[in-house]
């Protein structure tokens, strides 16, 4: 099942077009230098931005999204924001997540580090139960441990039925996921 297709989609400022098909259970990874339109295609399948050529369909689908770089609220507690964002996406918060992750519940926003706060994001991304989960440069900010620790969360959010779609400078660790790899 087509959850998102593209067909020649692109902006005006890029200088190739996008053609690709995003389905049900799809790992696709998006590599690519600076400036070769990774987030641009991010923002064209979350409809963020439309495209000047081409066309894009797509179904009526729950999206998570992790952007490259996160912006929270800062004089709010952790635990009160990740209670809010799961109040709004009516589900409730996933302890094995917060475990996982190593989120420091007891501070505000504004005290933690960049890493942290990339971590705040990506669990809120998950909430919900997105069909597909959108992640852009989820590795911002983390440590190698981190690192593999998301990996590793990632991967089981795809095997228990989560379409990713995931732009990294780091292809290399999700190659063995991926279902589709996208160079530009």
């Amino acid at each position: 099942m087509n959850y998102i297709k593209l067909e020649e989609a692109g902006k005006r400022y890029l200088s190739h077009r996008f053609t690709l098909e995003v389905s049900k259970d799809d790992f696709l990874v998006i590599s690519g230098d600076n400036g070769s339109g990774k987030t641009t295609l991010l923002m064209l399948i979350l409809g963020f931005i439309h495209p000047d050529t081409g066309k894009i369909e797509k179904r009526k689908l729950k999206m998570g999204y992790l952007p490259e770089k996160v912006v929270l609220p800062p004089f709010i507690p952790v635990m009160e924001y990740l209670l809010t964002m799961a109040r709004i996406k009516k589900d409730t918060l996933d302890p094995t997540l917060l475990h996982t992750l190593e989120v420091p519940l007891d501070k505000s926003i504004h005290q933690l580090s960049k890493g942290n706060q990339q971590k705040i994001a990506f669990i809120s991304a998950c909430m919900g139960k997105p069909h597909l989960l959108i992640l852009d440069e989820p590795f911002s900010g983390l440590d190698e441990v981190m690192k593999e620790k998301m990996v590793q969360l990632i991967e089981k959010r795809h095997h228990q039925g989560t379409s990713i779609l995931i732009s990294t400078h780091e292809p290399e660790r999700f190659l063995h996921l991926a279902t589709k790899h996208l160079r530009l």
